[in-house]
């Protein structure tokens, strides 16, 4: 009875992963609308929001210096660091010209409005003080509020690979999360912002600037964005580097507060949900978030009850607790290795071709053209290490199911409202 119930919950899943998988294809290739003049180049003002970031705080002020948009201010806002964030900045400014403020530690929204408050300028260019760009970024960044009702911009972020393999996973999850955003942006569904993002001042004040209630300012910013009628939009070529945690702790703390923030933001605008006046947004973007948060709760046992049902049937019951054939068969479930055997079983007819099978294979491909197509355009190379990535990455999409649903408990169990911006290492 149990494994009946486990067989139509996977069927079932495997299912609306083939829509999904499929409308993400689809989407990816439909053709764009034709291209905006590159000769928009409006005043800015730069805001980096700062809590603790001597480690990176020098690198982005460099990288923003050396940027060929001329037109441009930098405000840096110390948000109460207790490491040698201000000295640096302090010391940076006397040689260029950037405004420094200090300020309490009251997080990061807070701390961009306390700019704001300075801000000479029509358009405001965030940067995370982790993060920095190429010359021309600016400038493409910009273009798309040419587009009528633009009043938001998101870049193309990607990360800087290091030896380090936690960087691996996340670079190949950046180019998957950033071709989600491309495809998210060309039907008006785009409600997540980059480590790098403009936006139009006037706007932000009209909607009441950051807020401080949720741990995702900028998802929330977005939606209030989309309420009041705007446009948000990515710009492929605004490209950005971000300096991801280095360790476990670090990406952990980094995954709760997102899963967090997206949950707390659903559910402060869930008035949006298939509401006819945000299509994107309503009918695909956020189902398709809400979806991940079901999912999770559904596959993270579905999977492990497959895994161990076979370890237990094939190997434990009959005396056998650790041979060879034992790694061979984990290695096989937890890499790609393992859907490759899969399909040559199936082509030699060792396993049966049901419906069961068709999905698993049209998922497999369709999630593996969707990621080597995110690595082609959204990742300056395709590395030794990307590959190695995507060869692990199944248990690594356990592992992010299992925060999911970890801060999902959390967010139920806490009464925070909201979670304080700290750096994650």
């Amino acid at each position: 009875m149990l494994e009946i119930i486990i067989n139509n919950l996977f069927l079932t899943i495997l299912v609306i992963l083939s829509i999904i998988y499929a409308s993400w294809l689809f989407l990816l290739f439909w053709p764009k609308r034709q291209k905006i003049k590159t000769d928009f180049y409006p005043p800015i003002s730069i805001i980096i929001p700062a809590h603790n970031e001597e480690e990176n705080i020098k690198d982005v002020l460099e990288s923003l210096v050396a940027s060929d948009y001329d037109k441009k201010e930098i405000i840096v806002v110390d948000d109460g660091s207790i490491d040698k964030t201000y000295d640096i900045v302090k010391k940076f400014s006397k040689k260029y010209p950037v405004k420094l403020i200090k300020g309490k530690h009251q997080g990061k929204a807070k701390a961009v409005n306390l700019a704001m408050k300075e801000a000479k300028n029509d358009y405001i260019v965030v940067v995370d003080a982790d993060t920095t760009i190429k010359e021309d970024t600016l400038k493409n960044l910009l273009q798309p509020f040419q587009e009528d009702k633009v009043a938001a911009v998101a870049s193309n972020t990607r990360i800087n690979l290091t030896r380090n393999i936690i960087t691996w996973f996340q670079s190949l999850e950046y180019s998957i999360s950033t071709s989600w955003n491309y495809i998210c942006s060309k039907i008006g569904g785009l409600s997540v912002m980059s480590p790098i993002c403009a936006f139009r001042k006037d706007v932000i004040e009209e909607i009441g600037s950051f807020r401080g209630d949720t741990a995702a300012e900028d998802y929330d910013i977005c939606m209030r964005i989309k309420k009041a009628g705007y446009k948000i939009k990515m710009a492929p070529s605004a490209i950005a580097y971000n300096k991801s945690p280095q360790t476990l702790s670090g990406w952990f703390k980094q995954r709760m507060r997102w899963e967090i923030g997206t949950f707390q933001v659903i559910k402060k605008h869930f008035d949006m949900i298939f509401n006819r006046k945000h299509l994107g947004i309503g009918f695909y973007s956020t189902p398709t978030k809400i979806y991940w948060y079901i999912h999770s709760f559904i596959y993270l046992p579905v999977v492990s009850y497959q895994i161990f049902y076979g370890y237990f049937k094939y190997f434990f019951f009959k005396g056998i607790y650790l041979s060879l054939d034992v790694v061979k068969y984990f290695f096989y479930w937890f890499t790609v290795f393992g859907m490759a055997d899969y399909t040559h079983k199936l082509m030699i007819g060792v396993y049966p071709l049901d419906i069961i099978a068709a999905l698993i294979i049209f998922v497999f491909i369709s999630v593996t053209s969707f990621i080597f197509y995110s690595l082609i355009k959204f990742s300056d190379r395709i590395t030794i290490y990307h590959l190695i990535a995507f060869i692990f990455f199944f248990p690594y999409t356990l592992i992010l199911i299992l925060v999911r649903i970890l801060a999902i408990f959390y967010r139920m169990k806490s009464s925070k409202k909201y979670v304080k911006w700290e750096k994650e290492k």
